[in-house]
């Protein structure tokens, strides 16, 4: 009778799976805050989407595009992490009427956080013209994880001619800079 001194597939298996179940144990806030810091991206990339959205469709369709937080997906009312909407609103009213057209609908960010829109008149809408600038609305969207963590924050600054660009972190020390050039924080 000749033995074997390799390993069955049985044997394999468990021993993976106990390595894998210790490395989770070890390397899980490592894995938690990649994790994160991959949802804000996300949630980031979104809201810049729209944006775009939102521009092109102004143009395309002659009409003033309004993109508002929104949390039923239905009207302008709510916070900017509960979710957000685009659509036409050729009375530029902020309310879906007439021949206005729901054209997106974004869900609120996987994210924990807050989620801030500071603009010029400071008003809690961004508006496209038939031209795809901004309603004289130049001005930025903050993310702000629970945690306070300013390595995690955020920031899309969109400019009077309807562009947006994401905050960059120019000194390399692991927090954005916002168009002034200064840290993000979170309070």
């Amino acid at each position: 009778m000749k033995h074997s001194t390799g390993f069955s597939l049985i044997e394999l298996l468990i021993c993976l799976s106990i390595i894998a179940l210790l490395l989770m144990q070890t390397d899980g806030p490592f894995f938690g805050q990649t994790r994160l810091r991959h949802d804000i991206d996300d949630s980031m990339q979104e809201l810049a989407a729209s944006i775009t959205l939102a521009r092109a469709a102004a143009v395309a369709e002659n009409v003033m595009v309004t993109f508002c937080r929104s949390s039923d997906g239905q009207h302008c009312l709510g916070r900017w992490e509960q979710g957000s909407i685009v659509f036409t609103d050729a009375n530029a009213d902020r309310i879906i009427n007439d021949n206005d057209r729901l054209l997106f609908r974004n869900d609120a960010p996987k994210a924990a956080g807050s989620l801030n829109f500071n603009s010029f008149r400071n008003r809690q809408y961004l508006q496209l013209t038939p031209r795809g600038a901004t309603n004289s609305q130049n001005g930025n969207f903050t993310f702000c994880p629970t945690n306070g963590d300013p390595t995690l924050a955020r920031q899309l600054i969109i400019n009077v001619t309807g562009r947006a660009r994401h905050a960059r972190d120019t000194d390399k020390d692991g927090i954005m800079e916002n168009s002034q050039g200064k840290p993000l924080l979170c309070q």
